[in-house]
């Protein structure tokens, strides 16, 4: 989900250049004024899908509790997340018994930044290159790494706190 994210957003930065482009110009023809209101159109209908990608609801909508970080962690990255994190760290039935390991995974997601969180599940839960996150985000393959690398240490660091609260 969050690879289309990025290549939606990709998408509305070329439409706002191509817009930006038709307006340097001094005089529109009709046909650049059509292309004008296709491409406010198309950038409108752009961000309506990224908004309604990042809440996990229709934008429109009046009402709704809306938690954002409900919507960016599904069962299948937490799995994920639990099988590299705690694979080591601990016991998984002593570890069981005393709290859920969802819980502690999530309060540690909630500790990293945006792009620390990004770069971890795109890297490490979605198994995508370094190379190719930074190309999305639009940023350095060592920026990615910088951050996992950072991700992770905030992450162990929570699961060893939250480990040592419980034993």
């Amino acid at each position: 989900m969050r690879t289309l994210i990025f290549e939606y957003k990709q998408s509305l930065r070329e439409l706002k250049k191509m817009k930006a482009a038709i307006e340097a110009e001094e005089e529109l023809s009709e046909l650049d004024q059509q292309d004008k209101s296709m491409i406010n159109s198309m950038i409108s209908d752009v961000e309506f899908a990224i908004q309604w990608m990042v809440s996990g609801r229709n934008p429109d909508a009046m009402r709704g509790a809306d938690r954002s970080d409900v919507y960016l962690v599904n069962q299948q990255v937490l799995d994920k997340i639990e099988l590299t994190l705690l694979h080591d760290k601990v016991d998984y039935q002593e570890y069981n018994d005393v709290i859920s390991s969802n819980e502690v995974i999530l309060n540690a997601l909630q500790s990293l930044t945006h792009r620390e969180k990004d770069c971890f599940i795109m890297t490490q839960c979605e198994g995508l290159t370094f190379e190719y996150v930074g190309e999305l985000m639009g940023v350095k393959k060592g920026t990615v790494q910088k951050n996992v690398e950072r991700a992770k240490q905030k992450i162990e660091r929570e699961l060893e706190s939250n480990l040592f609260l419980c034993g």
